[in-house]
């Protein structure tokens, strides 16, 4: 009777690991996604881990760590690699200790987008949100507080709101291209708490923004006429408090932009 064939290798094993911080999700990733696809192959607990201690580099400390689980394992009078899981735990313990997962998420709460197009810039912040294993609530907070002010305000508009990360990455990304097509010209001035530009944005000289805040009040006050009945023009501070926690310029409330503003 023919012995039935033997499942082929599938895929291309990850790079020798040689246990550097920065490379321990992503080499990890490439290794369990590698036995996973050729389970077939790899049957028993035993196989897998043992093999998988092949991809460390030998004389770093990622393969003097490798040399040693073999070691251990070896020493029993039969080989005991333990579990594929119990292995899995013991790489992230040595290789992703808490400090990088702070560091992590750290870099995604503060990797603004800045004046970079926002294809480069979510490629870089979505790679450092990937690292932070922390919930999508989270990576949206951040993903928003990240954005110019210009463009968290037009998340604002929507409604419903957005509820999941890739719904508001593909909004955000539409309110950009669209800015870029049928933008503005350069100089204008948006009404609300956005910056008068030719893009995202705005103008670091700090007199350009000084002038374009002045703008901004007087086309405040064009739509709310009474305004001045209600409270003086903002000082810096309230300025940049609104600023910060997305607050309305005109009111200091949340929710909405002065375009929009309830308060008359």
């Amino acid at each position: 009777m023919a012995q039935q064939n033997q499942p082929r290798i599938l895929g291309t094993p990850p790079d020798p690991y040689d246990g550097s911080p920065d490379k321990a999700i992503a080499f990890w990733n490439t290794l369990a996604n590698y036995y996973a696809i050729n389970d077939g192959v790899y049957t028993t607990n035993a196989q897998k881990v043992s093999s998988a201690l092949t991809h460390f580099k030998i004389g770093t400390p990622g393969g003097n760590w490798a040399s040693d689980l073999m070691e251990t394992a070896l020493a029993a009078q039969l080989a005991n690699y333990g579990t594929w899981d119990a292995f899995k735990d013991a790489f992230k313990k040595q290789f992703i200790p808490l400090a990088s997962q702070m560091e992590a998420i750290s870099k995604m709460h503060s990797h603004q987008m800045g004046m970079k197009d926002f294809a480069t810039w979510f490629q870089e912040w979505s790679t450092k949100a990937r690292h932070t294993r922390v919930d999508e609530t989270t990576k949206m907070w951040a993903f928003r507080k990240n954005l110019p002010t210009i463009l968290q305000q037009k998340l604002l508009t929507l409604s419903p709101q957005p509820t999941t990360l890739d719904t508001l990455v593909e909004k955000a990304r539409e309110f950009d291209r669209n800015w870029q097509i049928f933008g503005r010209p350069s100089g204008t001035s948006t009404r609300g708490r956005g910056s008068s530009r030719g893009n995202w944005h705005g103008n670091q000289n700090p007199r350009i923004q000084e002038i374009k805040e002045e703008e901004e009040e007087i086309e405040i006050a064009a739509i709310h006429p009474r305004r001045g009945k209600k409270r003086s023009k903002l000082t810096k501070q309230e300025r940049k408090h609104c600023r910060s926690n997305n607050l309305c310029m005109y009111c200091s409330k949340p929710g909405h932009i002065a375009v929009n503003c309830p308060i008359s």
